[in-house]
């Protein structure tokens, strides 16, 4: 399939996709609710093409974006350091989406994951917004790095 074509079907498919919950067949990278659960983020793995997807509780997304997994950026933890952490990229034009988890390691089971998103344009940030606590469905490692990995091996 064409990746156009591919895109379409995706994004196609998270419009229809209702808040909070990854299309059958895919995995959750990062997702929360925002602003005491009136917002929402998403993120998902689709086989080649991650997703991103904000919006308003309860509603199809605002914003929804679908990459193939060598258009993100990421930045995998380095091994050091009291948290866990990875962030992850989607450009769209000027506007980009840094999505972002960390798992504070010395903290109790359950608690201590944390998440959010920086919207920049360029390098200058428009927006900065953390998930609610307890939200964040997220877990090291994530499973794009894996993919982006694989991408670079079949070429």
């Amino acid at each position: 399939m064409k990746a156009v074509t591919k895109r379409a079907a995706i994004l196609a498919t998270l419009f229809a996709t209702p808040a909070l919950s990854c299309p059958d067949g895919s995995i959750t990278l990062v997702s929360c609710t925002l602003k005491e659960g009136a917002k929402y983020l998403e993120t998902c793995l689709m086989g080649d093409h991650a997703t991103y997807a904000f919006g308003t509780a309860e509603r199809r997304p605002d914003l929804a974006l679908a990459r193939h997994v060598d258009e993100v950026e990421m930045t995998p933890w380095p091994g050091v350091g009291r948290e866990i952490w990875e962030d992850f990229t989607f450009h769209n034009g000027e506007t980009s989406y840094r999505v972002h988890y960390s798992i504070d390691r010395f903290s109790e089971p359950g608690d201590g994951l944390s998440g959010g998103v920086t919207v920049l344009k360029g390098q200058e940030p428009l927006a900065q917004l953390e998930c609610d606590p307890g939200s964040v469905d997220a877990g090291y490692p994530l499973p794009l790095w894996d993919a982006k990995e694989a991408g670079s091996l079949s070429r």
